[in-house]
């Protein structure tokens, strides 16, 4: 698969992509600790720690307005240019500024019931769809968290910017800390 590539997107993206992949292994793994399934003490609090680093390392990546934020303000622009604008071409009198800001309201509201709309079509997709198994049981999820850390801090080493730079030392504490909790597995009798 292409999300499997190591070097595919830029670093924010992976580390967000990973964080979510390890949040689910963390719970489930606690989740086991605490019904003794599988006793892992010290496990998911590593994978935890890996986490948090991640964080750290995302956080040297953030700069101003990204996100759903970035994405909700370039909607609400194109659709007050591609609805509004016609709109109030079409609608005979002088352009009033109060016009153009109702026009533009609504089309926020409307944006809002389109993200509203899409939101429970995905929980409903999600909630037909077969289980799968747990993260936590997946084989190749140290290898790939470990595969995808080491790409960000090369990435991150060959940025221009220090700040950036800065996130490999992270990203570098992030292995040692799923090293740790990959040592931690139970083994095999």
């Amino acid at each position: 698969m292409s999300r499997d590539d190591p070097f595919a997107g830029g670093v924010a993206p992976r580390l967000r992509r990973l964080d979510r992949e390890l949040a689910a292994a963390t719970t489930d793994a606690q989740c086991r600790d605490w019904t003794a399934d599988r006793p892992d003490r010290i496990g998911f609090a590593r994978l935890g720690q890996v986490r948090r680093e991640l964080g750290n390392a995302a956080a040297r990546y953030r700069t101003g307005t990204t996100g759903p934020d970035r994405t909700m303000i370039s909607a609400v622009l194109l659709a007050v240019l591609l609805v509004g604008v016609p709109l109030l071409l079409l609608v005979p009198g002088p352009a009033q500024p109060a016009r153009l800001t109702a026009i533009a309201v609504a089309c926020v509201w409307a944006l809002y019931l389109f993200r509203a709309v899409l939101r429970r079509l995905r929980i409903r997709r999600a909630r037909k769809a077969p289980d799968r198994p747990a993260p936590i049981d997946d084989p190749f999820l140290y290898a790939r968290a470990r595969r995808t850390i080491e790409s960000c801090a090369a990435s991150a080493r060959a940025d221009r910017s220090y700040r950036r730079r800065g996130a490999a030392a992270d990203l570098e504490y992030a292995l040692d800390w799923l090293a740790a909790a990959q040592e931690e597995l139970p083994r095999a009798r």
